[in-house]
């Protein structure tokens, strides 16, 4: 068994604490939120579950991102808009020991993480998912409800070589099946989250704009479908200018939710009437804008430049929303400079990250 820091204290990081702690992992879970928290009593995060598992948790809240060194395991849950403010503090605490795992990374966030530790001498071993292992939400009633997890996605690791160990790390941890892509660049580029988001977005402004309550796959529909579709082809035209051969976004959703693989539109269709209580954004600083589009979408775009490429209709469909939304989605990337500096070319971008050996 394992010693499982959680960084972040939302419904996902609450959700893995309560995931890994059932599988008899030792968890404690890290947040600059976490001392004005309802749920901490006596320095205990207490969770009531619903949904793949009901139960009652209590999980140690660690008051110090300094007390990380007491485990061995990391698991990064943060938001993207945090990045930035947290993961220079967590870097000055890695050591070389640890492994780092970074959830549903968005912006090659492991990549920047990995220099950073680097510049203080120490050279954990970071892994990049581009996705969570679970969806979850808190109810009205404080509940958080986990409906299900992954079948299976790919991970990669910082350094590249160490992406065989840490495949056998995280299904000791986790007890599902991951496959090992060829690098964190790979991972980006298999998160299809701002995707899916985009094109669940805007077909459903104007119930955001009256703060409708919604649910996100009932509304999910048709058109929208199409655009993701049409925003998915330019990141899989993305992914093979660079070498890399990620999941489409119907392939995603056959391995992600408990549905047979068909047509996305079959698919999402299916996902609704099964029940999904997954509601869409009521306002703007939900997290599928504020996070998927500067950290993702409008990331994307970015990448693309480094590798000599356009993406006509991810750049329409930031253009677009940046009017809706009255927001400079470009410029709400806090990490992007640091994260792609000065690279030119795509060459330099995929050197960059397969990482370096430990013995560099």
């Amino acid at each position: 068994m394992h010693k499982v820091a959680i960084i972040g204290a939302g419904a996902i990081g609450n959700a893995m604490a309560a995931y890994l702690t059932r599988r008899g992992h030792s968890v404690g879970i890290w947040s600059r939120s976490l001392a004005s928290s309802p749920r901490l009593h006596s320095g205990m995060v207490r969770l009531q579950t619903s949904g793949i598992f009901s139960d009652v948790f209590e999980i140690e809240a660690l008051d110090s991102l300094s007390r990380i060194r007491e485990f061995d395991v990391v698991v990064i849950a943060l938001p993207a808009t945090a990045y930035s403010d947290v993961m220079p503090a967590l870097a000055g605490h890695l050591t070389s020991l640890h492994n780092v795992i970074v959830s549903g990374s968005l912006s090659l966030a492991p990549l920047w993480l990995h220099d950073m530790a680097r510049t203080s001498g120490v050279q954990p071993v970071i892994t990049a998912w581009g996705t969570t292992l679970l969806a979850a939400s808190f109810q009205p009633d404080g509940t958080l409800h986990i409906p299900f997890t992954r079948k299976r996605f790919d991970i990669a690791s910082l350094p590249a070589a160490d992406t065989p160990q840490s495949l056998v790390l995280c299904r000791d941890l986790f007890g599902i099946e991951f496959d090992a892509a060829r690098s964190v660049l790979d991972i980006n580029l298999s998160n299809i989250n701002p995707i899916a988001h985009a094109g669940q977005l805007l077909i459903n402004f104007s119930r955001i704009d009256k703060s409708e309550t919604w649910k996100l796959f009932e509304n999910f529909t048709e058109s929208g479908i199409r655009l993701a579709e049409a925003l998915d082809a330019e990141r899989l035209a993305l992914a093979s200018a660079v070498g890399s051969k990620p999941r489409s976004l119907r392939r995603h959703y056959a391995q992600s939710y408990p549905v047979e693989d068909n047509v996305l539109s079959a698919m999402v269709r299916q996902i609704s009437e099964d029940g999904s209580k997954t509601l869409g954004p009521r306002a703007l600083n939900h997290r599928y804008l504020i996070e998927d589009m500067p950290y993702g979408l409008a990331f994307m775009e970015r990448l693309a430049s480094a590798a000599d490429m356009q993406l006509p209709m991810t750049s329409a469909v930031i253009s677009i929303l940046e009017v809706m939304t009255n927001t400079p989605i470009r410029k709400n990337n806090r990490i992007a400079d640091a994260v792609i500096g000065t690279l030119e070319g795509k060459e330099a971008l995929l050197e960059r990250c397969m990482g370096y050996p430990h013995d560099a």
